[in-house]
């Protein structure tokens, strides 16, 4: 549901917020009546519960719309903006790409939590002793978010804190991956401690917030196994030249071929994905036929007609050189319809087909990981990225960072 609309980005919230929002009242209706019964009634607990935790939305939602200012003057591209309940989902087009920049960026959210902390205890210090709800609300607003600023500032993942730590050490070392790779180290200690902690906990003090501790840090370790397969990826992609993958050899046939022995070769072959056929003569490549002409000639005529005569340039296939690197390779397959091209290398002369399958398979034993046959099988006919890997999706994430 759209709230409302900055700068040409919609704010929304998520449905699931309504549920969280009324759980979270439910939660801080039990606390005071556990610990303050004897002041408030029943409805004065749900006013106290309702109200603080709609207030706490509305400073998050203040708190973003500050967040928001500052990533924009910061060459940051937002599409748009959804609010869960501690926080918000922004969906990105391009990111910052400037360490101070980030920097800027990072602080926003914390600094902000602190100063209407610090305002709101203030005003909880100022207002009179009779106005006991609103004093018991604002004092809950101010704890919760100097809750979120700390919160906030834990330099791990995604969080503001991880962010800023990832940012400082790209300003101080001009090295975006030097930022990057030390904060996913230290993810993973810190998620491993709390993981460790969890469990000491779990058998030791309390089970439920020995399980919740122990759960963060596993769901840390995680996300630090998965953004280091992730960085691996995209050096992958960066670094690696179409050369460096293994072909699918071209089919050939000779130029003065008659439809007979066109059409063995076409009954003959192991790919159905494969539907042309490149020409030889006395051992030169001489363009491209499609098995389709077969279909162009009536059967009597086979034998004196030859494949030659329906010969296209093999410039009118599409191509690639082989010293591209191999995200601008996705980038072109992604491009065609049929999804494969043809590789040639620098006097122009085809070396074979890359698809989807190779790719894949080659970044997959790049990456140490060995896919079963049958498996290979099954998406060698589909022409398909391996086990649904979005390779493209991964470019765009490259290019929004400024990576590529």
């Amino acid at each position: 549901m759209q709230i409302f609309k900055i700068w040409g980005i919609p704010f929304k919230i998520h449905p699931y917020w309504f549920a969280i929002l009324f759980l979270f009242s439910w939660s801080i209706t039990n606390q005071v009546n556990l610990t303050s019964s004897e002041i408030y009634n029943i409805k004065e607990a749900w006013l106290i519960g309702f109200l603080t935790s709609f207030f706490l939305l509305t400073t998050i939602i203040f708190h973003e719309v500050f967040h928001t200012f500052v990533s924009l003057n910061h060459g940051v591209k937002i599409k748009k903006i959804t609010f869960y309940f501690l926080g918000a989902i922004l969906q990105i087009d391009k990111e910052c790409q400037t360490a101070l920049g980030n920097i800027k960026i990072a602080i926003v959210r914390p600094f902000l939590c602190l100063f209407t902390a610090l305002i709101l205890l203030l005003i909880s210090y100022l207002s009179k002793s009779n106005e006991h709800i609103f004093t018991n609300i604002v004092n809950r607003l101010a704890i919760l978010n100097l809750f979120l600023a700390f919160l906030n500032l834990i330099p791990v993942g995604s969080l503001d804190g991880g962010n800023l730590l990832k940012s400082i050490i790209w300003y101080f070392s001009g090295s975006k991956n030097k930022g990057r790779n030390f904060l996913n180290k230290f993810t993973l200690v810190l998620s491993t401690l709390f993981f460790l902690s969890g469990i000491a906990i779990l058998f030791g003090l309390n089970f439920y917030y020995g399980l919740l501790i122990s759960f963060l840090g596993l769901f840390g370790i995680n996300s630090s196994k998965s953004e280091s397969q992730f960085f691996r990826i995209e050096n992958i992609l960066k670094f690696s030249k179409v050369s460096d993958l293994k072909f699918k050899p071209l089919r050939k046939i000779e130029f003065d071929s008659n439809f007979v022995e066109l059409n063995n070769v076409v009954k003959n072959k192991k790919d159905n994905q494969d539907k042309y056929l490149f020409l030889t003569n006395s051992g030169r490549w001489d363009g491209f036929v499609e098995e389709k002409i077969l279909k162009d000639v009536s059967v009597k005529k086979w034998k004196h007609t030859l494949v030659g005569e329906f010969k296209k340039p093999i410039k009118n296939f599409i191509s690639i050189r082989g010293s591209t690197e191999l995200w601008r390779a996705i980038e072109k397959l992604e491009s065609t319809n049929e999804g494969f091209l043809l590789v040639l290398n620098s006097a122009e002369l085809p070396l074979g087909i890359i698809d989807r399958n190779k790719i894949g398979y080659f970044v997959f034993s790049k990456l140490g990981v060995e896919l079963p046959y049958n498996l290979i099988s099954k998406f060698n006919n589909k022409n398909q990225y391996p086990l649904g890997i979005e390779f493209p999706k991964i470019i765009n994430l490259m290019k929004q960072k400024g990576d590529i």
